[in-house]
């Protein structure tokens, strides 16, 4: 008994001594590691906090009232946690888990805050000694992280007049060249610069795309580049607004598949409701006699990248109070790096547009009459009269369908030359006139 009493005893003091003696290595590697990185800043950047202590089996420090500044950034956190922290400033700094609490970004222009952030993973460029010593972060593009989490952050611009906030979000494999997935709950922008909006998200979630990698292509080339693979977009709760509401999205959904020749896209927006933009009452929506839009839309298209041509196999768009279109069409100069540019420079080759009436054909017909000061009734007996007597087959065809508006009607349009998309609207409105249904290869039928 008195042996193995002498044996805990002896083992307790191992303990203790060992304890003590690997509290004072870890001290004294974290105090290196901090002088490297105060040495690694230079001159013109400081790296200061309260208090610092090891985290023996973490490898790692806790650090207290934090603050980091360089000419153009300062950061300040009430606490950074770090853990199983290899490599240097030199060779490349590994990170395995670095928690930030009580953020605050300052920069010219803008200022962030942030409850938490939370990396994992985190390797930073291999950039020598000079990686601390710029004016500026570490560029984006060049850092890999497992995972980050951040909660309640909010970025105000005040030259913009805009201020963002999210409360959480988490992005998952960011580095050159992997599969990319983040995930945001509840994102709101407000822009108060004239005209004002507010834009809000319940929860936006993107897989697929390489972020490291479109980031690299816009800091060098100033564009994304296009790349290969599959990409899911899913946003729920999409608001506009500005004095009134202007669009609210219930779900968009879109899928793609991206191959060096090709894209193939299919998106669904359910539960859309758009109103028209200020003056509202100068809109066209307004002026055959509806408040808004509301329905559904799916779209199927396909774009060609060689040549620059897309085909929608179909556009449906569903509104129960209007009606229903389906649409299938040929286009060409499609910009395949820029599709923002689209309706600018896209050319209808050729088109297909069936039409299901629900009210739409009245509305149109009455706003006419408004327009020009004639009741609906005589308007509406007038053009059906004076289709009915065209010698155009096309013609007839319409005046049958505004007379019993519950027939499909068809409308195809064949050009000799492509027509651009923005011209169409003007072009449908001279249908009647025959060198524009020619210039359109206009034919319209009921099947």
């Amino acid at each position: 008994m008195k042996k193995l009493t002498s044996a805990l005893v002896l083992l307790l003091i191992i303990v203790i001594v060992g304890g003590l003696g690997l509290r004072h290595l870890a001290q004294s590697r974290m105090e290196s590691a901090i002088a490297d990185l105060r040495a690694a800043i230079g001159s013109g950047a400081s790296f200061t906090y309260a208090t610092a202590s090891p985290r023996i089996l973490a490898r790692g420090a806790r650090l207290t009232a934090v603050t980091y500044r360089n000419p153009g950034l300062t950061l300040t956190a009430s606490e950074a946690i770090v853990g199983r922290v290899t490599g240097n400033a030199v060779d490349g700094q590994h990170i395995g888990a670095l928690t930030l609490r009580n953020v605050q970004i300052m920069e010219p222009g803008a200022t962030a805050s942030l409850s938490s952030l939370v990396l994992k993973g985190l390797v930073l460029p291999n950039s020598g000694p000079d990686l601390f010593r710029t004016p500026t972060p570490p560029r984006l593009d060049s850092l890999v992280l497992d995972s980050a989490q951040l909660k309640d952050l909010h970025v105000a611009v005040p030259g913009g007049q805009t201020d963002l906030t999210i409360a959480n979000a988490t992005l998952r494999d960011y580095g050159l060249g992997r599969t990319s997935h983040l995930d945001i709950e509840t994102l709101a922008v407000q822009i108060r610069l004239a005209p004002s909006r507010r834009i809000g998200v319940g929860h936006l979630r993107i897989d697929g795309p390489d972020f490291a990698g479109q980031l690299a292509s816009l800091l060098q080339s100033g564009h994304l580049i296009h790349t290969v693979g599959r990409r899911r977009f899913d946003i729920s709760a999409l608001t506009i607004d500005t004095a009134s509401p202007l669009l609210r999205v219930g779900h968009l959904e879109a899928e793609q598949e991206a191959t060096t020749s090709q894209d193939e896209l299919e998106t669904t927006i359910t539960d859309l409701t758009a109103w028209p933009s200020p003056p509202q009452d100068q809109s066209l929506l307004r002026m055959i006699g509806y408040d808004h839009f509301a329905g559904r839309i799916h779209a199927v298209s396909t774009l060609q990248r060689q040549n620059g041509t897309m085909t929608l196999h179909p556009l449906d768009i569903d509104a129960p109070d209007m009606g229903h279109m389906t649409i299938l069409a040929d286009l060409d100069q499609i910009p395949v790096n820029d599709l923002a540019n689209l309706p600018e420079t896209a050319r209808i080759v050729s088109a297909t547009i069936d039409w299901q009436d629900h009210s739409l054909a009245d509305h149109v017909l009455d706003g006419l009459a408004r327009a020009r000061q004639v009741a609906p009734d005589a308007y509406r007996q007038q053009i059906q009269t004076a289709l009915a007597e065209s010698p155009d087959p096309s013609m007839q065809a319409l005046g049958h369908f505004l007379a019993q508006p519950d027939q499909r009607l068809r409308v195809m349009l064949r050009p000799p030359r492509p027509i651009g998309v923005l011209m169409l609207g003007v072009a449908l409105s001279m249908a009647g006139d025959p060198s524009t249904a020619g210039m359109l290869g206009l034919s319209i039928s009921i099947p």
